[in-house]
């Protein structure tokens, strides 16, 4: 049998690690297997140094966001070109998270086995055709083509269920749930967290919002019922904003709010000081709101729930299919709505539940025995090891 140390693995991403932490994870998970793992990329909306252990290289091609057209084709080319280039050092596998970097590995993977861990729900819907048409040509052509990938993935069993009807797949794609690498390391974020945050939230219960800011994602109402609960002994840090609308309004509420000496908002931050906020917060929020005519979260598999939980964090939420059952295993508090009042009835019942460290038994047994990527990878480490036999 061949020795695994000396082969590699290559992942191709369009969105940065940064932005799509399941990558870093399924990374630590085979540099563990030891596998050299390169990691093909385009830069962070947030560019810093992040230690990621050895035996991982991360490579960027260069600046995707915000280009035009025609710029965005010319870096494509040369992200296709790259993936080529290590598709000819025979990599044990080749693992894609998206559309766009399923067809660049269709067309480079030659005989070495494709992985698509599709990691997003990518549809061609007509009527959204023309708001997008370059990521809905490749959706359909990454559907039409998907019976070709060696192995199919998803972050949840209704995203491989449908997947596997909306493609006409005679086996069902694997389920890798979106959870965290968890280090067997002391951590060492506390001076980063103290430069963060302001000092008098070091002694609170801070409640920590991390992701994307927008109406989807109930960001104003949380604000709002953080407002209502009115509790001195706690804080809200939000990050994430940027300069839209949206975003003003929420400045502008907090400006006004009783709370706002306990309230910090931050635009995106480096991934190093997001994972200091959660290393050392007490409850994570996740206020994801379920449309019927939205694939995305209807079937939604948020990666920040596998981040907070990786780190201890109590989880704050609102009742839906996906979160359910963390509530059943005592460690969420989710509200009935999305309105600012049940929010904050379920701000004060996390605040309670926080208050008894017990609840961070419970996470770490939940976390270490299933919702972490060293467990939910296995299927895939067995697949890949039966490659090298």
């Amino acid at each position: 049998m061949t020795d695994a140390r000396k082969r590699k693995i290559v992942l191709l991403t369009l969105v940065h690690p940064d932005f799509l932490p399941p990558v870093y994870s399924v990374a630590q998970v085979l540099r563990d297997q030891g596998y050299a793992v390169h990691v093909l990329t385009f830069d962070s909306y947030v560019p810093a140094h992040l230690d990621i252990g050895t035996g991982i290289e991360l490579e960027s091609v260069g600046q995707h966001h915000a280009l035009s057209l025609p710029r965005r084709l010319a870096i494509r080319r040369k992200f296709k070109t790259r993936a080529r280039s290590l598709a000819n050092e025979h990599p044990v596998a080749i693992i894609s998270f998206c559309a766009f970097t399923y067809l660049c590995g269709l067309k480079i993977h030659g005989t070495t086995p494709l992985i698509y861990h599709a990691l997003e729900v990518a549809d061609f819907i007509m009527s959204l055709f023309l708001k997008s048409p370059l990521s809905h040509f490749n959706n359909l052509r990454a559907i039409n083509n998907i019976d070709k990938a060696s192995l199919v993935v998803t972050p949840s069993v209704q995203r491989s269920s449908w997947l596997a009807g909306r493609a006409h797949l005679e086996t069902m794609p694997l389920t890798v749930l979106n959870t965290a690498y968890i280090k067997n390391e002391a951590d060492n974020s506390a001076d980063l967290y103290r430069q963060t945050v302001p000092v008098s939230f070091l002694d609170k219960k801070v409640i920590l919002y991390t992701g994307a800011v927008n109406a989807h994602l109930c960001t104003m109402e949380l604000v709002q019922a953080f407002d209502l609960v009115n509790d001195e002994g706690s804080a809200l840090v939000i990050t994430g904003l940027k300069e839209n609308d949206y975003c003003k309004r929420i400045r502008e509420f907090v400006a006004g709010s009783k709370a706002a000496d306990r309230i910090k908002l931050f635009p995106y931050l480096t991934r190093t000081e997001m994972l200091a906020l959660q290393a050392n917060a007490a409850i994570g929020v996740c206020l994801a709101r379920e449309y019927d005519d939205n694939l995305e979260s209807k079937m939604m598999a948020p990666n920040k729930v596998g981040e907070y939980l990786a780190r201890g964090l109590y989880l704050l939420g609102v009742k839906n299919e996906y979160l359910l059952p963390f509530q059943m295993k005592g460690i969420a508090s989710l509200s009935e709505t999305v309105s600012p009042g049940d929010v904050g009835i379920a701000i004060k019942d996390a605040l309670t539940a926080v208050s008894n460290l017990e609840y961070k038994t419970k996470i770490a047994e939940f976390v270490t025995g299933y919702f972490c990527m060293q467990q939910q990878m296995k299927p895939v480490v067995a697949y890949l090891s039966r490659l090298n036999q």
